[in-house]
């Protein structure tokens, strides 16, 4: 079995998916080993001049080309065969040389060029027939055109396309956009076990699936099980809400140091649970930034552990704190509005608040609500982390947040996940229609 293999040039696909080539040297002395010199490792060279292969490794062997003899090897390689071998002529002898007569390499193509000794019968045999012997009759040509039927074939090249009638369009479009639309392709990475109504679509047209109350809720317990407590969420999304309203209010543009204007007042409404102390954890972020922000507590006697915490650290900042409605009225138009008041389980909100937030002229962004929305509130843009709800209208403009969650736990939640964040921390979603 070794000697019929031996000097050919072999392909191995192994059962690890790596590709490896080179010249059979041999084999064991069991039949169950090959021996492969000068070795090729997915068109690396290998750093071994021999290696092994076990024939349980292997899954599929091709042989490339069989080893001829003396014939040379180009760049160590038995695959990259050159087409041209070496051989030795000696000079002439009636030739007059400075240095004594010696063989010299030339260049001789595998296959000898064709004698051309027969050049005269070959001519022959194609150009030696009479043309008489050939065009015994005249050709007729009205004959072979009555054949062709000119009316047809005129009907076929001249046929005009099924023109679909369409309205005109009489868009006027800008220097900056694209007169032709196109639709991005759609793909899917993201899988869920009871996906919820709606469907999202990222820019890239990456398909986001939305997920039930039931399963978020399993996934953020399994969450906080594996280490990625309440309060390392809150700071996550409270730093993502942070960056947008920064954004929304003006970016670098706006906050800048050396600029003396006024600089801006953000209104953080928030309720007595988890979506209250994130809104309290981005007023806290959005005065580091010197913002000034005013918290607004719903219910101030109802205070959860979440919440208490994220007060303890606010009250170190300059912001204000306001725990009556009555003292809304006072309040001008701010900038911007956070919207923290409800969660899935929130029925009503406070009229007074409400009442508030539907007379400001301001944008509000709400920070995880609920899927049918705030009660009585409708909002400019939600920010939602991990997975999207179901939304309904009334949460305005979606905007994901990567809570930095791992894989392995979207999996023990029976997600198929692979992140379509890209580079972004934060990612707008389209309804996918």
């Amino acid at each position: 079995m070794a000697n019929q293999y031996k000097g050919c040039c072999v392909s191995i696909n192994c059962v690890d998916g790596s590709v490896v080539q080179g010249e059979v040297s041999g084999m064991s002395d069991d039949n169950e080993t090959l021996i492969l010199k000068r070795p090729f490792k997915n068109g690396i060279p290998h750093t071994e001049k021999e290696i092994r292969l076990k024939a349980s490794m292997i899954e599929n062997l091709k042989i490339i080309k069989a080893q001829l003899e003396n014939e040379p090897v180009i760049n160590n390689s038995p695959v990259a065969k050159n087409n041209k071998k070496s051989v030795s002529v000696p000079k002439p002898n009636n030739v007059k040389q400075k240095n004594k007569a010696k063989n010299t390499s030339i260049s001789e193509p595998e296959q000898p060029p064709q004698n051309f000794t027969n050049h005269k019968e070959r001519n022959d045999a194609c150009f030696g027939v009479s043309l008489d012997t050939i065009v015994k009759e005249d050709f007729d040509f009205e004959k072979n055109l009555a054949l062709f039927n000119k009316k047809a074939f005129y009907n076929k090249i001249h046929k005009k396309p099924d023109l679909v009638p369409h309205e005109k369009v009489s868009t006027k479009y800008k220097h900056n956009e694209n007169v032709l639309h196109s639709t991005p392709v759609k793909f899917r990475q993201v899988t869920v076990p009871s996906p919820a109504i709606n469907e999202y679509i990222t820019d890239d047209g990456l398909v986001v699936p939305s997920i039930t109350s039931e399963l978020r809720w399993k996934l953020f317990n399994l969450v906080e099980e594996n280490g990625l407590t309440t309060g390392r969420q809150n700071e996550i999304i409270g730093r993502a809400a942070t960056e947008m309203v920064l954004q929304l209010l003006g970016g670098g543009y706006r906050f800048n140091p050396r600029n003396e204007h006024q600089w801006p007042r953000v209104v953080v409404l928030c309720g007595p649970n988890r979506s209250g102390a994130m809104g309290v954890n981005c007023a806290r972020q959005l005065s580091s930034y010197g913002v000034h922000t005013v918290v607004v507590l719903s219910e101030p006697g109802l205070y959860t552990p979440q919440l208490a915490n994220e007060m303890a650290l606010y009250q170190f900042t300059t912001g204000t704190l306001i725990t009556s409605a009555a003292e809304l009225h006072g309040l001008l138009d701010p900038d911007f509005v956070v919207v923290s008041l409800a969660d899935e389980q929130t029925d009503t909100v406070s009229r007074n608040i409400t009442n508030w937030a539907k007379s400001v002229r301001s944008p509000l962004m709400a920070i995880d609500p609920p899927s049918q929305g705030t009660p009585s509130v409708v909002v400019k843009y939600s920010l939602v982390p991990a997975l999207p709800l179901s939304y309904s209208e009334s949460n305005g403009k979606i905007y994901l947040c990567n809570m930095g969650i791992p894989t392995q736990v979207f999996h023990l939640a029976g997600i198929q996940y692979k992140s379509p964040f890209g580079s972004k921390s934060v990612i707008p979603l389209h309804n996918n229609e």
